[in-house]
């Protein structure tokens, strides 16, 4: 499975499996178009996170292989706390 990373100003959140890198970039993009815009996202342990994107605020994405996690489904009405040995070197 492929795990994405956004990093918000020298902040990392993992976001949950299925999140679409492309449909965040471009909303992302968007934002940055209007001047500035909240847009949000599903992190890894099923919670949302809205971020105000407007320029001067660096965004980067990184994708990495990681095993599949079951309870990682995106669903915000279950979140759950991340195993420490699945979420190694993320800042959740």
């Amino acid at each position: 499975m492929q795990r994405i990373t956004l990093t918000v100003n020298d902040t990392s959140h993992p976001l949950a499996q299925g999140q679409d890198i492309e449909t965040i970039q471009a909303a992302a993009v968007e934002a940055l178009h209007k001047g500035g815009e909240v847009i949000t996202v599903t992190l890894y342990g099923n919670r949302e996170l809205a971020i105000l994107v407007s320029p001067g605020v660096p965004l980067t994405f990184e994708v990495e292989e990681v095993p599949d996690e079951p309870r990682d489904d995106g669903d915000l009405t279950k979140p759950f706390e991340p195993y420490s040995e699945l979420d190694a070197g993320f800042a959740v």
